[in-house]
């Protein structure tokens, strides 16, 4: 096995696999409520007896005793880590009263303290992990062979996690978030495990590697391919393909924006045109907003630049500042995929131009002018940030105002997770989901890997 370490503060922080060794466990940093790595205090306790280890230090504590772990901290720094004394135990989260503020975790806790504050982490068992990543992402009360399509898409997933360094610095593969998968949200149950179990091991393979399986919420009737990202190597995802949802299925090419507005505006039916998200509208006002658009795109610029570009006003030349563009004259569609999503936004200044690329940048800029999201079934979103999808046409009403018609929620790429509920409605199994929305895959296992070779017992 070839590993590397990453240092930090003058000790081994984490350990990163660069080729297969044997893997049970997957590392989940588990974030505070803002969304942030770090926390100011850290209460847990478990529901059975467990033990402490603080460096070489172990004691024993009994079930339900309220651990204070900045009390570990007062000395030294070092890893503080508490395991349940039982396989089926529990830790909690708790406020600094003893009230738990999270669902129990399985496996071990271990926390670590940086100058930002604390770093909580659980270090859980592959295939518990899942139990719990389910029921987050899908409801449990979806059809079972939807369940256990959501349960191999997020196995292959995390897979490709564990082999990447994302948060090797904090000791972990992933995060709880929607950056990665949604993790112990809503506690497994029944339907979770069950689903996890009856696909034990299974992922999806494209060319013989697995795939980063990605899904969404819902539909606008298309999901779209890699292209919606800008990604440079777009020969590795090749499985995401255009898929039709609608009955009776359909190929139209959305790239024309007439084309496009038509479609949206038209009632559909479809494997998942049932869902409030299916159809979208909202009125986006820009007066006033150049300075949280400007904030937005030198952000984005900042982290990929080659998806928020800056030009002088002729549109070819490139500039590296957005500084002396001077007022927002209008926010057109450039470009647009055959699935219907927006590939290029270009923003107009009095003296130069921005073009946006990949559909999360398109939605938080179009996002802030939005004020509500109104859906099909009637309800609303206010206070909006970024848009449902890039599935939207603009239609200019006024000076810096638009009505936007979209559809669909997330990236729309891979599986449309109530798509896939809707397809097993109609008797299709797992697997022919799995098919049906990842093109040229195959299903196998993975106790085929070395990595996961000595674990089909577990």
């Amino acid at each position: 096995m070839e590993v590397s370490y990453v240092i930090g503060e003058e000790e081994v922080c984490a350990i990163l696999i660069r080729t297969p060794a044997v893997i049970e466990n997957i590392r989940v940093l588990l974030l505070a409520d803002d969304g942030g790595k770090f926390r100011s205090a850290v209460y847990l306790k478990a529901d059975v007896d467990a033990s402490i280890k603080f460096g070489e230090t172990v004691s024993d504590y009994a079930a339900g005793t309220l651990l204070d772990v900045s009390t570990w901290f007062t000395e030294r720094d070092d890893t503080f880590s508490i395991q349940p004394a039982t396989e089926n135990g529990k830790i909690f989260l708790c406020d600094e009263a003893g009230n738990t503020i999270s669902n129990g975790y399985s496996g071990s806790v271990e926390v670590r303290r940086y100058e930002e504050g604390y770093t909580v982490v659980n270090s859980v068992p592959f295939e518990t992990y899942l139990t719990a990543v389910v029921p987050s992402e899908m409801p449990s009360t979806y059809e079972k062979e939807a369940l256990k399509a959501q349960a191999v898409c997020a196995r292959s997933y995390a897979y490709i996690q564990l082999m990447r360094a994302d948060l090797a610095a904090f000791g972990a593969h992933i995060n709880d978030s929607t950056s990665y998968q949604v993790y112990n949200k809503v506690e497994a149950g029944e339907a979770s495990r069950q689903a996890v179990e009856e696909t034990k091991h299974e992922v999806m393979t494209y060319a013989d590697e697995v795939i980063e399986a990605y899904y969404f919420s819902t539909s606008m009737g298309y999901t779209d391919t890699a292209e919606v990202w800008n990604l440079e190597e777009m020969e590795n995802y090749g499985y995401l393909k255009k898929v039709c949802l609608n009955t009776p299925e359909t190929d139209i090419d959305l790239s024309d924006e007439k084309t496009f507005l038509d479609y949206i505006r038209k009632p559909q039916t479809g494997f998942d045109s049932e869902i409030k998200y299916y159809r979208w509208s909202a009125q986006a006002d820009f007066n006033g907003k150049e300075a949280g658009i400007r904030q937005i795109l030198e952000n984005r610029h900042s982290i990929s630049p080659r998806n928020v570009i800056y030009y002088e006003s002729n549109g070819k030349n490139e500039t590296d500042s957005m500084a002396d563009f001077g007022k927002l004259k209008g926010i057109e569609v450039e470009k647009r995929s055959a699935s219907g999503s927006i590939l290029t936004l270009r923003l107009s200044y009095e003296h130069g131009m921005v073009k946006v690329f990949s559909e999360y940048n398109i939605r938080k800029v179009l996002g802030l002018g939005a004020a509500n999201i109104a859906y099909q079934d009637g309800s609303e979103s206010a206070e909006v940030t970024i848009l449902p999808s890039a599935f939207a046409s603009l239609v200019n009403e006024a000076d810096e105002t638009y009505t936007l018609y979209g559809g669909g929620y997330g990236h729309g790429l891979g599986m449309s997770q109530n798509g896939a509920n809707g397809l097993a409605k109609t008797g299709m199994n797992y697997q022919d989901i799995l098919h049906f929305f990842y093109k040229d895959v195959s299903i196998t296992s993975l106790t085929e890997k070395s990595e996961f070779a000595n674990q089909d017992d577990e």
